[in-house]
């Protein structure tokens, strides 16, 4: 093989490094600019989050969280602090949902937010009348989503958090299969 013939080969390598390292420089940016927006809705969803938690009253809400988990009746007061409560736990999952899309959540860390989905707005909860009002607050692909898992939670006949271990399993799969 002659000089020039080495040259060649070497200016072609040195190209073809070039491109490899101008699309993995692209592909770093384009993680960056989904980190950057991560933090912004991550910044945005602690906001909202806490200016509802500033509204609550520890005392009442504990009361209420109690009621409404053993399924007694809340009075005004203790309905309008567990309703805040649950806008702000579907504010936590909103957040979850869109780090989950974006690929910054693992699959199983975010089921265990969409269990609470269920939990707070699924059949028979305290809050599920609240929902349709308050959804109109979360992003379109997130109230999807909720639309997605309550359909499924009333097909299957679930109430609320009371699954049978098949239905347990049903559901993950559901969640698993989700249009992201």
């Amino acid at each position: 093989m002659n000089w020039d013939a080495i040259g060649a080969t070497g200016e072609v390598l040195g190209s073809l490094a070039v491109i490899g390292s101008i699309f993995y420089l692209a592909l770093q940016v384009r993680h960056a600019a989904g980190v950057a927006s991560a933090s912004a809705q991550q910044a945005a969803a602690q906001m909202s989050i806490d200016t509802l938690i500033a509204t609550l009253d520890a005392k009442i809400l504990s009361k209420a969280s109690r009621k409404a988990t053993d399924g007694d009746e809340l009075d005004p007061e203790e309905l309008s602090n567990y309703k805040r409560w649950v806008w702000a736990r579907m504010r936590v999952a909103e957040n979850a949902f869109y780090q989950y899309r974006l690929g910054l959540l693992d699959s199983d860390a975010w089921l265990g937010h969409a269990a609470t989905i269920l939990g707070h707005v699924g059949p028979g909860a305290v809050a599920e009348p609240h929902w349709e009002r308050v959804s109109l607050s979360f992003s379109g692909s997130f109230i999807d989503e909720v639309e997605r898992v309550l359909d499924w939670s009333k097909e299957m006949g679930v109430e609320s958090f009371k699954m049978t271990p098949n239905q347990q399993e049903e559901y993950l799969a559901m969640l698993k299969k989700s249009p992201i």
